[in-house]
């Protein structure tokens, strides 16, 4: 999911594949679902994302006029959440602009309108005592983004792989050249935060349990690594056939910059996430692909998430973010709540 802002930027429109009076509006990294014709390229657009709590004159906009029934979430009715319309993923609301005209292009403007952020209680085997991450050359992070609003950043016909999408937690794993390991979350990470090392901790827990340390200690010494991994079983109904936490690798940056997939060591690719697709980018190809059942336990125990569809050759896209992208299948979407924890 994008970073937590309100922000103002320039909407940028894409056809909306299932449906004929609708289109994808893209402002910043956020995909938007609007009417056909309601804007036009280039239009100024505020959005609160997912997950705004929206201070009362600003709810009070997103109400029923006929039925007086709120169209946000929460108990006080004050929280946006994310839409599917037509099988494509609206991440937010649009603010009115009176009064923004004047606000910058592209910076968080959560403050200035009294908008804060919620976030889904965590479980106490997720948390643990952090500590604040030290001053690194190298360390980064991993989101994937839409692919309704960001496809046309592939050439036809490139290579990419296809993952398949888990539903768990990010891990994010950490190697100083001088062999040190460190572990924590996504959003932990975001906060330049890290858990310390806990028995009881299910990230911690799932690299040991993995054998992630050891089989990237073994293929690539005396560099700096940091390994991005989705951590099962945490999700309700999604155990992959896990019994106990176990990582499944999907990034690993060496000094800085994205290794890709064709030069990972055997031993993290026995580790990795499954591949279900690689070859030319066909949208229609990876469409197909999206739903079905989970391959990771082999037995197709639940639904599949979805896919993440990269080059075969890790690259950024023009507004600099990582080029993954997912797409998330239908049996996934009707279950998707949003108050799941990343």
């Amino acid at each position: 999911m994008a970073i937590p802002q309100v922000i103002k930027g320039r909407a940028r429109l894409f056809p909306h594949t299932g449906a004929e009076r609708l289109e994808l509006c893209k402002v910043g990294s956020f995909q938007l679902v609007v009417r056909k014709g309601e804007y036009q390229d280039g239009d100024p657009i505020v959005v609160a994302p997912e997950r705004a709590l929206l201070p009362p004159h600003l709810a009070a906009r997103y109400v029923n006029s006929e039925t007086g029934a709120s169209y946000l979430h929460g108990p006080e009715k004050n929280r946006v959440g994310a839409v599917r319309l037509r099988g494509e993923l609206s991440q937010g609301v649009i603010l009115p602009l009176e009064g923004l005209e004047e606000a910058p292009f592209g910076e968080d403007l959560s403050a200035q309108l009294g908008i804060t952020f919620w976030e889904p209680p965590i479980p106490v085997h997720l948390t643990g005592e952090v500590a604040p991450l030290p001053a690194l050359a190298h360390y980064g992070h991993h989101d994937v983004e839409q692919f309704g609003i960001y496809a046309v950043e592939f050439r036809a016909g490139e290579p990419v792989i296809a993952t398949e999408k888990l539903h768990g937690t990010q891990g994010v794993y950490h190697r100083t050249v001088e062999g040190e390991w460190r572990a924590t979350s996504k959003g932990l990470s975001r906060n330049r935060l890290t858990l310390k090392e806990n028995e009881g901790n299910v990230y911690w827990q799932a690299a040991r349990n993995s054998g992630l340390f050891g089989r990237v200690d073994t293929a690539i010494p005396a560099r700096e690594i940091q390994v991005f991994g989705e951590v099962v079983p945490v999700q309700k109904g999604f155990s992959y056939g896990q019994r106990k936490p176990a990582v499944f690798v999907f990034k690993v940056l060496v000094d800085g910059e994205p290794l890709p997939r064709a030069k990972w060591p055997v031993s993290v690719l026995e580790r990795s996430v499954p591949v279900l697709y690689e070859g030319p980018f066909e949208e229609a190809k990876l469409r197909s692909l999206r739903g079905g059942m989970e391959t990771v336990s082999g037995r197709g125990l639940h639904i599949r998430e979805g896919l993440v569809v990269m080059p075969v050759t890790p690259r950024l896209t023009a507004d600099g973010r990582d080029l993954s992208l997912k797409l998330i299948s239908e049996a996934y979407a009707k279950k998707e709540t949003g108050e799941e924890f990343s």
